[in-house]
């Protein structure tokens, strides 16, 4: 079983409280051999880190956000019997043929309807539409109550066949890199200096997989996701050669 200290030492003062509420959630299924999950989006620090610290364990741990590369994703603990997850997608599409919507006001929409966030995984928005992973308990009420955003009239429906949706969408890139300490993958995904790259890192301002970075000289692997707030989120791809300056190439993925 995970300790509780564990947990105590892992966690912000911003993320100790929904911490501690998974916790409570996993002993129930740890102490009574029951399926439980968390009823709301959970923030990526938080589910990785049942995820790693339960392999040992006696309870089962899965995640589901919909999309593969989601951040946020409901916590399941024991789901012995494949239950399905209470998650329903929306589509919600731009009728107007004059104005473009983005992210943030599809976002921003939903949020106006005193919906929580945590009611909400993560948004994707392609051409003219964005999807919606929702808690199925407020599907219908969004359905019901949301027709227009700005100027915009927009259509909402529910996507039943999850294999229709679109990918969470990504640039690759190749870069030279030196070594695969943090501190230098850091300076060049951010373009700023080994010092500066040092101080973000000192700041907490950068996460692995999801985490708070703590040591700048820690070795980096595939498949790793970097987090730089105010940057961007990276995922390390394959090693594809090296230089003549015996410098590594690495295959990046920005995801957008």
């Amino acid at each position: 079983m995970i300790k509780k200290e564990l947990l105590l030492n892992t966690f912000s003062e911003e993320d100790i409280n929904l911490a501690i509420k998974v916790y409570e959630k996993y002993k129930l299924a740890y102490e009574k051999g029951i399926p439980v999950y968390v009823n709301e989006f959970i923030p990526p620090s938080i589910w990785y880190f049942f995820l790693e610290n339960s392999k040992k364990s006696e309870v089962m741990v899965e995640t589901s956000g919909v999309f593969e590369e989601a951040e946020r994703r409901i916590i399941f603990f024991n789901n012995f019997y494949d239950s399905s997850y209470p998650i329903k997608v929306l589509e919600i599409r731009n009728k107007s043929n004059f104005s473009k919507l983005e992210h943030k006001d599809y976002l921003g929409a939903v949020l106006s309807l005193g919906i929580e966030r945590s009611k909400l995984g993560d948004v994707v928005n392609l051409e003219n539409a964005a999807y919606f992973p929702v808690l199925e308990e407020i599907s219908e009420y969004i359905i019901n109550n949301l027709s227009i955003i700005g100027r915009s009239p927009v259509e909402i429906k529910e996507i039943k066949d999850f294999n229709i949706l679109p990918e969470i969408r990504f640039e690759e890139t190749i870069i030279n890199l030196a070594s695969m300490r943090l501190d230098n993958i850091v300076s060049k995904l951010a373009n700023i200096s080994r010092a500066k790259a040092s101080q973000i890192i000192d700041n907490g301002k950068v996460l692995i997989n999801y985490a708070r970075a703590k040591d700048k000289s820690q070795e980096i692997k595939k498949n790793d996701r970097i987090t730089i707030r105010g940057i961007g989120k990276f995922a390390i791809g394959d090693l594809v050669g090296t230089t003549r300056s015996a410098k590594v190439k690495v295959i990046i993925k920005k995801y957008k």
